[in-house]
């Protein structure tokens, strides 16, 4: 298999797995998140405040509802809006894989961290503004105190989980 097919398989398989880290971290960091730094019932309403008990209105679930409405003109249901939130979710992992593994294998520098860089990046290109600028979750500077630890914290273990992902396939796919 060429290089180019390669990166492409380990990016998916990095991107997917990566994903599904996230989603697992992100219940317990929100649990922890919410211990320590209590929300108020009009922080956790905020689009993208709270992904435990209302994941109808984290980003890719807005944005599904929206496209969706736009489209077909009518509301996209409950079931089919969270179905919508999982494809995007590791639709977008997948694609950040596949990129994340093709810069990582030609530039070291990437791979700073360990991968804590990589989930850094990934938080500041999304969450930390241009999920913001398209108005698919609250300003950053409004999120509660404890969405800085389920959601930052995620992307950091995203990072992570791919960097070490990465490092498992280029070791057992030689």
């Amino acid at each position: 298999m060429n290089t180019i097919k390669k990166n492409l398989a380990k990016g998916i398989a990095m991107g997917l797995i990566a994903s599904f880290v996230k989603s697992l971290a992100e219940t317990t960091l929100q649990k922890i998140g919410e211990r320590e730094f209590p929300p108020s019932d009009n922080e956790l309403k905020l689009p993208g405040a709270d992904v435990t008990h209302q994941p109808e209105n984290m980003p890719p679930a807005i944005l599904a509802k929206e496209v969706y409405s736009k489209i077909a003109h009518k509301e996209l249901s409950h079931t089919k809006t969270l179905q919508s939130m999982k494809i995007i979710h590791y639709t977008l992992g997948t694609l950040i894989g596949v990129c994340y593994v093709i810069l990582a294998e030609r530039n070291k520098h990437f791979r700073a961290g360990e991968g804590i860089v990589a989930g850094l990046t990934v938080w500041t290109l999304t969450h930390g503004s241009t999920v913001p600028a398209l108005k698919l979750q609250g300003k950053v500077s409004e999120m509660p105190k404890s969405w800085w630890v389920w959601e930052f914290g995620s992307h950091i273990v995203f990072g992570v989980a791919m960097e070490q992902t990465r490092k498992a396939l280029n070791y057992y796919c030689k």
